[in-house]
């Protein structure tokens, strides 16, 4: 059987607060996407039998019912784009629509959806801790049947935080301006004079990623090594604050300042891509690794929760997880999961601890880095 792909139409954003319009160019005899046809079986490679029936029951229901857009919420669900991918081409017809935006828009919009009852997201994505799953009326538990046997689904928030990645953050330097021999190897090696007034961060005193990482290098196992001595060395280097984290790649690569810190390698890979003079270093050498746990979790009444699902328990077969390596250079979840080429095995890497998501365990040290960081 013959599947053609849907073509997108309608404008995203506010115009989603609508009806998805989408023309669909399939001939009359093609199964993909239109409402009662059925889909043609497909096998994921590595999956158990059990699994490939399972995936092939919530695709040919999200065929047949003609909800095959899957809308997903969160911070960057556009850098993923060739993880999904490798979704997309094992299961033609159905489609993937992110919708990029801040936190807190984005809990705004789930916040409004579900007082009207009007859904729109299916699913939400984001680091360590989506603060979705921690209201009663947003998120649900995902059904996952495709994981290996035995294996306990990394999951918090009574089972509404799905964990199913972890993923990067390191330095990049523009290339055109720092030689590689020269590029700092470790967090000491921004204390060069040589690099006072030119590195760039995101800024530590909104919510981010980057206050997550300091915070990781002054709890009581990592002090000796950083601590506050380090942070107020790290303050005196005059540093540099981007307009938001995922603007500090794009302008190291336009030759603003040489160096750019605490950069989730998602949008290093955004800029590499472009063919942007930048490179990234990882593994750091002195440990000093931070890898986030990216969650997701399941919009409760999602319009189309059949290809949700499915997208789900993809990513919980090898496949899924072979393409978080090799596409989204993350590490997944499973014990078989391969990571990122190039980098070490997960058993083998040195690294900062987890963030904590409480906000009372984050609050002493969160408040210290505003105070030491911000400008007067």
């Amino acid at each position: 059987m013959t599947f053609c792909r849907n073509t997108l139409k309608t404008a995203l954003g506010v115009a989603l607060v609508g009806s998805l319009a989408f023309l669909t160019a399939c001939s009359p005899s093609a199964a993909e996407g239109g409402k009662g046809q059925a889909a043609a079986p497909v096998v994921v490679p590595g999956a158990s039998a059990e699994a490939n029936e399972h995936l092939n029951s919530l695709y040919k229901k999200a065929l047949e019912s003609g909800k095959t857009d899957i809308v997903m919420y969160g911070p960057a669900p556009s850098a993923y784009k060739a993880l999904h991918q490798v979704f997309l081409d094992r299961f033609p017809g159905i489609n993937i629509v992110p919708q990029d935006q801040a936190d807190a828009q984005t809990l705004t919009k789930l916040d409004v959806e579900a007082e009207s009852g009007n859904r729109i997201a299916d699913l939400y994505v984001g680091g360590e801790a989506p603060q979705a799953a921690a209201k009663d009326n947003i998120c649900m538990p995902a059904d996952i049947r495709t994981a290996p046997a035995g294996f306990e689904l990394p999951v918090d928030n009574d089972g509404k935080l799905l964990r199913f990645a972890l993923r990067y953050f390191g330095f990049v330097y523009n290339t055109d301006m720092v030689k590689e021999e020269e590029a700092p190897k470790s967090w000491h090696d921004l204390l060069d004079p040589k690099w006072k007034g030119k590195i760039l961060i995101g800024d530590p005193t909104v919510p981010g990623g980057i206050r997550y990482i300091l915070t990781s290098m002054m709890l009581p196992e990592t002090q000796a090594e950083w601590g506050k001595p380090y942070m107020e060395q790290l303050a005196a280097q005059e540093l540099n604050f981007s307009q938001s984290e995922p603007t500090v790649s794009a302008d190291v690569a336009s030759g603003r300042f040489p160096i750019g810190i605490g950069v989730y390698s998602g949008y290093y890979y955004d800029q590499k891509a472009k063919g942007a003079p930048l490179d990234m270093v990882f593994p750091l050498t002195d440990g000093g690794n931070f890898l986030a746990r990216s969650g997701l979790c399941q919009i409760q009444d999602s319009p189309h929760a059949d290809a949700t699902s499915l997208y789900l328990n993809w990513m919980f077969t090898q496949e899924g997880q072979n393409a978080l390596g090799e596409k989204d250079n993350s590490y997944g979840v499973l014990p078989t999961a391969p990571g990122p080429s190039g980098a070490p095995a997960f058993a083998d890497l040195k690294k900062l601890p987890y963030s904590n998501p409480d906000p009372e365990f984050n609050k002493e040290y969160f408040d210290y880095i505003v105070d030491l960081f911000k400008k007067s």
